[in-house]
Formats: structure tokens, sequence, C-alpha cells
């Protein structure tokens, strides 16, 4: 049984949302383009560092990992510092870390709209979702398993590359194999846990929390924004079709860390791009490579099962 209390969509002050996503599926894309709401303050994947802290934490072999920040302060520097190296030239926050400043920011925030990009893989277990905050509406965003590990294995291996993580004996891409890293790196498991954080929410937080198709998204956003505002407490607008293609937009959002807005390996397109653009037809099965195969295969159930749920199809 959850000990997070059903909830109530809506501050005090406006509109608040979270969409809970899933790596490659658009959702850098909706976050510029919500960035477009006056008034609004954008939180970047704020408790999925939290899960990549408490990852290093476990590396690091501390067992009992602090959710909070005062009495921690050393360390969460030692984890911020330990979490440099797989981004060139970012510099983490480490009091934006911790599961309890991000729960009290969020819930304290006096912006008159919040809208919460997230990774639904920070959120396995009750521990983790009291600190879900209260006052937001949820949204899960979904997007075709192959589409999205065919995209992944790609800025996977530029993301490796580029940080000189790469551990495989890899002399390019397609030497590349995304199962070797999988288990790691929780990518097997993203669409599962997202399908558990979705029934979590439904179960225990909100009965209606939207699922938004991203094919149908980029296929005619205009209705899909239109109802998601509409839904959240966010004005719409037909402005928010088209937005600015520089990255310097980001500069205001709230992230874990300085420059991470500048990480072109898995945040170069959407970064540049002003609108929403058709979506890429679904490869056949036979023509992406073994792993991108048997991690789409595993993640099928999790998918259609969200696809039932969609709200604008």
């Amino acid at each position: 049984m959850s000990n997070i209390p059903k909830d109530n969509p809506g501050g005090k002050s406006g509109g608040r949302a979270i969409l809970w996503m899933i790596p490659r599926s658009i959702s850098t894309a909706f976050t510029k383009c919500m960035s477009g709401i006056p008034g609004c303050e954008v939180w970047m994947e704020p408790f999925g560092f939290c899960h990549f802290a408490l990852n290093e934490l476990e590396k690091l072999g501390i067992k009992d990992k602090p959710m909070s920040y005062d009495g921690h302060e050393e360390l969460f520097k030692k984890v911020a510092e330990t979490m440099e190296k797989y981004m060139p030239g970012v510099t983490y926050f480490p009091d934006r870390l911790p599961f309890v400043t991000i729960k009290k920011d969020l819930e304290e925030s006096s912006s008159k709209y919040v809208f919460v990009k997230d990774e639904s893989v920070a959120m396995p277990t009750d521990q983790r979702r009291q600190f879900i905050p209260k006052g937001y509406q949820h949204a899960f965003i979904i997007r075709h398993p192959l589409l999205v590990y065919k995209s992944m294995r790609k800025r996977w291996f530029a993301q490796l590359q580029e940080s000189g993580m790469l551990k495989f004996n890899e002399t390019d891409e397609s030497s590349f194999d995304l199962r070797l890293y999988a288990k790691e790196d929780g990518v097997d498991a993203v669409f599962q846990q997202h399908h558990d954080l979705w029934t979590y929410i439904r179960d225990y937080v909100t009965p209606s929390p939207l699922v938004i198709d991203s094919s149908a998204l980029l296929t005619n956003p205009a209705p899909v924004l239109r109802e998601f505002c509409q839904a959240v407490g966010f004005p719409y607008s037909e402005s928010l079709l088209q937005w600015s293609g520089s990255p310097e937009v980001a500069k205001s959002w709230k992230w874990a860390g300085d420059n991470m807005y500048k990480n072109e390996a898995f945040l170069g397109v959407s970064m540049y791009s002003t609108h929403f653009t058709p979506p890429t037809a679904v490869p056949a099965w036979e023509e992406v490579t073994d792993d991108v195969r048997e991690l789409a295969e595993k993640a099928m159930p999790y998918y259609e099962d969200m696809l039932k749920h969609r709200f604008i199809e």
C-alpha cells in the first residue's frame, strides 16, 4: 500500500505538471515547447539525476544512501564529482542531487506554471515515490520500442565514445551492442518501469494520468497540446507550435548542473528543433540490429498496454 495520498492537480499559483518519460521519446522537444508558456518554470529531469546519484553512491560502496542533503554535504559533493566523468564540461550542483531537495523545491515553487520533464526510472519503489511532489498532474509519453532502442543505441554509443567510457572493445557504431550495457545502465527495463510508475500513479495518486503517444503528437500536435494544456491547467495558444531553434532557452531551465544543455550526444537534435516534425516510420523487425530487436521485444507488452490508454490517437 502506498504512503502517498491521492492528490488534486494544479498548484495555488497555476497549473503544475510532470511529464514522465523514457529516453528518446520526443520529451526534450516537448519541453522546449512548454518553455513557450509565459511564466512557466521548467525542470529538466530532477529526480532522474537524483536516481543517478544514488547509483553512484552504490558504486562507491555506500549502503545507507541518504535522501537529504543536510548532514551529507561532503558525500553529495563527492558523488557530483564522480558523475561529471559521464558528461565532460558539466559541473553538477551537489544540493540538487538528493530527493528531499527536489520534492521541497517543486512544492514550494512560486512560479505561475511549473513543468517538469522527468524519468520514470527514478521512481521504482515506494521509498522513492514518497518524494513525488503534491499538487501536480501527471502525464506519460510513450514511443514505439523499435524507435526508442534504435535511437538509444546510436546516442548511447556517441555518449560513451565522447566520454571515453566504451569498454567492450567497440571500434565503431557497427560493433556496438547496447545489450552489454543494458543491465548496468538500466536501459533494458525502461518500459517496464515506465509502465509500473504509470500504474502506481493511476492507483494511488490520480485516477487518470495522461498517456501521450509521441506519434500522435508529431502527426498532429495542435489537438494533443491543446488537450494536454487544458488537463494540467496551462494556457494554450497556437504559438506553442513553433519555438526558437536556439538552445539558449534551456539556460533558464532548472538543471542538476551547469552547461548540461550542451550535451550534444543526447540533446543536440532536440535543442535545435523549432517545431514538431512528422514521426519516423517504425522499422521492420528484421531491419534492426539484434540488440535493438531483443530489447524492443521485451518492451512491447508494456508499450502496447499503455498505448490502449492514450488520450488522442
